[in-house]
Protein backbone atom coordinates (compact mmCIF):
# COMPACT_ATOMS: atom_id res chain seq x y z
CA UNK A 1 0.00 0.00 0.00
CA UNK A 2 3.13 2.45 0.99
CA UNK A 3 4.28 1.71 -2.55
CA UNK A 4 1.17 2.97 -4.36
CA UNK A 5 0.81 5.98 -2.57
CA UNK A 6 4.07 6.87 -3.44
CA UNK A 7 3.23 5.89 -6.94
CA UNK A 8 0.69 8.01 -6.78
CA UNK A 9 2.41 10.87 -5.30
CA UNK A 10 5.13 10.68 -7.66
CA UNK A 11 2.65 11.07 -10.06
CA UNK A 12 0.58 13.72 -8.71
CA UNK A 13 4.54 15.97 -8.43
CA UNK A 14 4.93 15.18 -12.30
CA UNK A 15 1.08 15.96 -13.13
CA UNK A 16 1.81 19.70 -11.23
CA UNK A 17 5.26 20.46 -13.11
CA UNK A 18 3.51 19.79 -16.11
CA UNK A 19 0.59 21.88 -15.87
CA UNK A 20 2.62 24.42 -14.39
CA UNK A 21 4.63 24.79 -17.30
CA UNK A 22 1.45 24.74 -19.86
CA UNK A 23 0.66 27.54 -17.92
CA UNK A 24 3.65 29.36 -18.79
CA UNK A 25 3.77 28.48 -22.25
CA UNK A 26 0.12 29.99 -22.80
CA UNK A 27 0.74 32.56 -20.99
CA UNK A 28 3.68 33.38 -23.31
CA UNK A 29 1.82 32.76 -26.36
CA UNK A 30 -1.17 35.19 -24.94
CA UNK A 31 1.14 38.03 -24.19
CA UNK A 32 1.38 38.79 -28.07
CA UNK A 33 -2.47 38.95 -27.56
CA UNK A 34 -2.03 41.96 -24.84
CA UNK A 35 -2.31 44.89 -26.82
CA UNK A 36 -4.64 44.35 -29.77
CA UNK A 37 -7.25 43.16 -26.71
CA UNK A 38 -6.68 45.82 -24.93
CA UNK A 39 -6.84 48.24 -27.68
CA UNK A 40 -10.29 46.66 -28.76
CA UNK A 41 -11.00 46.80 -24.58
CA UNK A 42 -10.68 50.39 -24.70
CA UNK A 43 -12.85 50.35 -28.13
CA UNK A 44 -15.85 48.91 -26.41
CA UNK A 45 -15.51 50.82 -23.78
CA UNK A 46 -15.81 54.07 -25.35
CA UNK A 47 -18.41 52.84 -27.49
CA UNK A 48 -20.33 51.94 -24.28
CA UNK A 49 -20.38 55.51 -23.16
CA UNK A 50 -21.55 56.80 -26.34
CA UNK A 51 -24.18 55.12 -26.48
CA UNK A 52 -25.18 55.46 -22.63
CA UNK A 53 -25.20 59.40 -23.79
CA UNK A 54 -28.19 59.71 -26.43
CA UNK A 55 -28.32 63.52 -25.54
CA UNK A 56 -24.02 63.87 -26.12
CA UNK A 57 -24.40 62.17 -29.46
CA UNK A 58 -27.64 63.81 -30.43
CA UNK A 59 -25.80 67.32 -29.12
CA UNK A 60 -22.24 66.10 -31.19
CA UNK A 61 -24.38 65.14 -34.47
CA UNK A 62 -26.25 68.82 -34.23
CA UNK A 63 -22.93 70.53 -34.15
CA UNK A 64 -21.82 68.64 -36.89
CA UNK A 65 -25.03 69.56 -39.00
CA UNK A 66 -25.27 73.03 -38.11
CA UNK A 67 -21.25 73.71 -38.84
CA UNK A 68 -19.94 71.01 -41.75
CA UNK A 69 -23.68 70.41 -43.25
CA UNK A 70 -21.84 68.57 -46.18
CA UNK A 71 -19.64 66.77 -44.63
CA UNK A 72 -22.68 65.32 -41.93
CA UNK A 73 -24.30 64.41 -45.14
CA UNK A 74 -21.21 62.82 -46.17
CA UNK A 75 -21.19 60.57 -42.52
CA UNK A 76 -25.01 60.10 -42.99
CA UNK A 77 -24.32 58.48 -46.28
CA UNK A 78 -21.25 56.39 -44.76
CA UNK A 79 -24.06 55.23 -42.07
CA UNK A 80 -26.51 54.54 -43.82
CA UNK A 81 -24.16 52.18 -46.03
CA UNK A 82 -22.77 50.66 -42.59
CA UNK A 83 -26.05 50.28 -41.11
CA UNK A 84 -27.17 48.81 -44.85
CA UNK A 85 -24.61 46.60 -44.86
CA UNK A 86 -25.22 45.28 -41.30
CA UNK A 87 -28.48 44.39 -41.96
CA UNK A 88 -27.70 42.44 -45.36
CA UNK A 89 -24.73 40.63 -43.14
CA UNK A 90 -27.33 39.59 -40.53
CA UNK A 91 -29.18 37.97 -43.02
CA UNK A 92 -26.65 35.88 -44.80
CA UNK A 93 -25.33 34.98 -41.46
CA UNK A 94 -28.98 33.75 -39.92
CA UNK A 95 -29.19 31.81 -42.73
Amino acid sequence: MDRRLVAIESRRARLLERAALERAEVAQSLQLWEHPLGFVDRCLDALRFVVSRPPLVAGAALALVLLRPRSAIRWARRAFGLWQGYRWLKTKIAV
